[in-house]
């Protein structure tokens, strides 16, 4: 792990700290990721730590407008600190555009703040930068273990980078090269980045400069880090540091190794009686009590109590936890200022007070961390029954409904066939939940030939975000507008909900293609099945802009309900009598 810092000619750095780049739900209900601790010292500490020793001058730290800024950071005197609060998403390209005036003419770095940094050699990958004399540097490394890969990195022979691949339900990982999630830029990038729209790095930025012919390389970064994307990432990272710690370890300068690799922060009490196994790092102000059991790697934050005869197995607690007596941890996280009854057993759980349905949805069934826990009721926090009430009312809505409007359907259809040539729907294929494709039907609303038309009408396009919409888009046909403004073209997806391919309340099922410009997005909408309408669609549908598109998907996931549910659906009755943003 350990390696000489060198510092190196660049003095400015800039960390992408807020916004839904920020991932790792539901810990990050509480805390933005950058504050999330990693052996009782916040991720974003370790960044400026390194920042530090490699020569950096002054940082910009952007963050979200709910994000507090820490007081640590407030005081932090060298590097310089400055924080830029962003009101609205604004992509990870779009963020540093806003600050371009910072950077002024240096070469400047930008670093993700999910990336746990103890040592990398920054300035080799700084001389590359100056060696190729390129607009760009990717920091990459190579992934040759993971099975389930979604991201992926073609390089050619020269080390310049080809495209990024994103990938769901596919067997082939293709390249082994990932992102590391730092970024070495020249200033003339900033020309590629509109101020005023939504843009990513990987998604956008790269393709624009490829496009004028600037190259952009990809350099294998040396040392120690970690990308933290995952649940699994944050334990993983806790796990490699604690069984390769000892008594030089940096992250234990302010610890006393109390016994054989257990070590603890200041104003600690243990119990004589107590039974611990390192490797363990306990925090400050903490209070382990008779006959309570620590089994390692395990980190207990700083404020804790760990009552009577309570068992902790390779676990993470963060700051402020009471373990009443008998309770049971085991190969879990549980979040700050917990209250765990007597008793309790949690094994492979994220215990949090006030969770909701939409976190239990965000975690992968393949985790090592299988669910969330409530501990305002002790109780597991699953989206199961909320599930079967959603697939039971898509059925008994979606069946009715297709019985009731079939006369309009043998309408429609005779009024399509007069009206234009061509087949009475159009299929599209559209990511259903977990990326998983299926056929999207609509009536046809434009004439037969509209793909191929697709590709001269790109530029005109009149949203923000990643979906085409033109508000008078030529290859529509006359009854094609009527069946828009009514939103009677979206009628045959109550097929797709009867088939369980859609819901009736979802994000609106979209490409891929339309979806990479935000993978944190991308990811978070990915994981409920699509639907016909959404929370999105019923503020403004097509009119809304992006930033706010992103907001609203984020904020059904995360707050799914039944009743939020029929709200929406009473919305949409609402948005469309008034024919309210469709075109």
């Amino acid at each position: 792990m350990k390696q000489r810092h060198i510092k190196t000619n660049v003095k400015k750095a800039i960390i992408l700290a807020g916004g839904e780049e920020n991932r790792l739900p539901p810990l990050t209900n509480y805390h933005p990721a950058w504050m999330l601790p990693v052996i009782n010292k916040s991720l974003i500490e370790f960044t400026i730590d390194f920042l530090r020793k490699s020569g950096i001058e002054e940082v910009m730290i952007i963050m979200s407008g709910n994000d507090e800024i820490p007081y640590k950071l407030k005081e932090h005197k060298t590097p310089d600190i400055q924080f830029h609060i962003k009101e609205k998403p604004r992509g990870t390209a779009g963020s540093i555009k806003d600050v371009e005036k910072f950077i002024d003419e240096e070469t400047f770095i930008v670093i993700n703040s999910n990336v746990f940094i103890e040592n990398i050699s920054l300035s080799k990958a700084i001389e590359f930068h100056h060696k190729m004399k390129t607009a760009a540097v990717v920091g990459v490394y190579k992934d040759v273990g993971s099975k389930k890969v979604r991201e992926s990195i073609d390089i050619a022979p020269d080390g310049k980078i080809e495209s990024f691949h994103i990938t769901y339900y596919s067997t082939d990982r293709g390249s082994p090269w990932r992102s590391s999630g730092i970024y070495i830029f020249d200033p003339v990038i900033f020309k590629f980045i509109d101020k005023n729209t939504y843009m990513d790095i990987k998604e956008q930025l790269i393709p624009a400069l490829q496009s004028e012919s600037l190259d952009v390389f990809a350099y294998e970064i040396e040392g120690y880090y970690k990308c933290i994307d995952t649940v699994n990432d944050y334990v993983r990272v806790h796990r490699e540091i604690l069984l390769e710690s000892d008594n030089k370890s940096p992250y234990l300068e302010d610890k006393e190794e109390l016994m054989e690799r257990v070590w603890t922060g200041k104003d600690v009490k243990i119990s004589p009686k107590a039974y611990l196994l390192g490797p363990i790092v306990i925090g400050d102000g903490c209070t382990v009590e008779d006959w309570a059991r620590i089994i390692g790697p395990a980190v207990i934050g700083n404020g804790c109590r760990i009552s009577q005869e309570v068992l902790v197995r390779e676990s993470i607690l963060l700051n402020g936890i009471y373990l009443s007596n008998g309770s049971k941890i085991e190969y879990s996280i549980i979040g700050e200022n917990a209250n765990v009854p007597s008793n309790s057993y949690i094994k492979n759980m994220i215990a949090l007070n006030g969770l909701k349905i939409g976190d239990a949805n965000l975690i992968p069934s393949d985790y090592c961390v299988k669910g969330t826990v409530d501990l305002s009721g002790i109780t597991p926090v699953t989206h199961n029954v909320y599930k079967i009430a959603k697939r039971i009312m898509d059925v008994a809505l979606s069946a009715i409904g297709i019985i009731l409007l079939l006369p309009l359907f043998l309408l429609i259809a005779v009024i399509l066939k007069i009206d234009s040539p061509g087949p009475l729907f159009y299929t599209q294929m559209r990511c259903g939940i977990r990326g998983k494709l299926f056929g999207m039907v609509k009536f046809r609303t434009m004439v037969a030939n509209a793909e191929t038309l697709h590709k001269e009408l790109v530029s005109k396009k009149d949203i923000d975000g990643p979906m085409f919409k033109l508000i008078n888009d030529p290859r529509v046909t006359r009854f094609g507008k009527v069946l828009r403004k009514i939103s009677l073209d979206e009628l045959p997806q109550l097929f797709n909900v009867l088939k369980g391919e859609m819901s009736l309340v979802g994000p609106r099922p979209l490409i891929m293609d339309e979806m990479k410009f935000s993978p944190s997005w991308r990811d978070i909408r990915l994981s409920v099945k699509p639907g016909i309408t959404g929370l999105w669609q019923v503020q403004g549908r097509s009119v809304a802009p992006f930033h706010d598109w992103i907001r609203y998907d984020v904020h059904y996931v995360k707050n799914q309900s039944l009743l939020l549910d029929m709200e929406i659906l009473l919305k949409t009755i609402k948005a469309v009598l008034k024919k309210a943003g469709a075109y």
